[in-house]
């Protein structure tokens, strides 16, 4: 089957993709479009990037990450090559820079499951082909892109939509979920405790986009008051993997945070339920919510295949016509 045209590859595609915000906004439709359109034709392009191969390098665990990449890659006739830190010499002393240096000869793409930020970026400053960041502690720009493609398949056109995240307001999803209602022109409303607000480099930053795209954030203390005019209510685990040190203290400070039926009933009628997965039940998101029929957790999973679809063919394509 020959390769359907990509609608975006024209527009300024960056080099690497570690945030949200490396996006310009006026690319973002396009790659939702993009995504949808492999979503109904998933082997429509799967002669495109045939003869290339993608490296994945996962220090964390991963489902839906490490599956929707390989399956991805597949679908757009790539190998995935997928391993560890300890499978590598950079966990026996190679530095990141000459991995990553090593690894472009061989590889059209990077994606990097990682802790610290700056070493996904480290990744990309020495790399010759795209580093994509699979998840760090600060940013996790694959999740995003799924939960807008799911917003949009549900609502429609989503620059004036608003919504709400409850709880860790600096945690690397709300991060990037920040970001991307930023680049949609989207109203977001923060709901955490003390000590939990979003950092302020994010805040300013998607503010500064939010003039643009017409988009607001607001940040508050009380989950009612987030949620009272938002028609999505963003729920993420209390102790993410790099926080179970700080497990007593974190479920003690997110207690008022969950979003069960009893929050929900301070939302418009319409409204629906985000999380990320994988969801605590009953600690951060109730059972009968996740499983209900408003709840969209089901749908950003599912979507979490064809956007990374989208976003490999985006960056490894427009990287080979660069370097023709």
């Amino acid at each position: 089957m020959s390769a359907v045209k990509s609608p975006i590859l024209e527009s300024k595609i960056p080099d690497h993709l570690l945030r949200v915000s490396d996006l310009d906004p006026g690319i973002l439709p396009g790659l939702l479009d993009l995504a949808q359109a492999m979503k109904r034709e998933p082997l429509g392009w799967a002669d495109s990037l045939r003869g290339a191969a993608i490296g994945c390098i996962f220090e964390k665990p991963s489902t839906r990450t490490r599956v929707s990449l390989a399956v991805a890659a597949g679908r757009l006739g790539m190998p995935a090559v997928v391993v560890s830190r300890d499978e590598l010499q950079l966990g026996h002393g190679e530095t990141v820079a000459d991995t990553a240096r090593v690894l472009s000869s061989y590889l059209d793409a990077i994606t990097m499951r990682t802790f610290e930020h700056e070493v996904v970026e480290e990744m990309a400053q020495a790399s010759a082909v795209p580093v994509i960041n699979a998840l760090s502690n600060s940013h996790h720009p694959f999740q995003s892109l799924a939960d807008l493609l799911a917003l949009r398949e549900h609502f429609g056109p989503l620059d004036g939509l608003t919504a709400a995240f409850i709880g860790d307001g600096r945690s690397n999803t709300c991060n990037s979920f920040l970001s991307a209602c930023a680049a949609s022109g989207m109203h977001l409303a923060i709901a955490s405790p003390p000590g939990y607000q979003t950092d302020t480099e994010v805040l300013n930053e998607a503010r500064e986009t939010m003039a643009q795209s017409g988009g607001t954030v607001s940040l508050m203390t009380e989950p009612e008051e987030a949620v009272c005019n938002a028609q999505a209510v963003y729920a993420e685990v209390w102790v993410s993997m790099d926080k179970h040190h700080e497990a007593g203290e974190r479920k003690t400070d997110l207690a008022r945070y969950r979003v069960d039926e009893q929050l929900l009933a301070h939302a418009p009628r319409d409204a629906v339920a985000l999380h990320c997965l994988p969801a605590v039940r009953d600690q951060e998101i109730t059972s009968d919510v996740l499983d209900g029929p408003h709840c969209l957790a089901w749908h950003q999973a599912a979507n979490r295949l064809p956007t990374a679809q989208a976003v490999l063919h985006t960056l490894i394509t427009a990287r080979q016509q660069r370097t023709v």
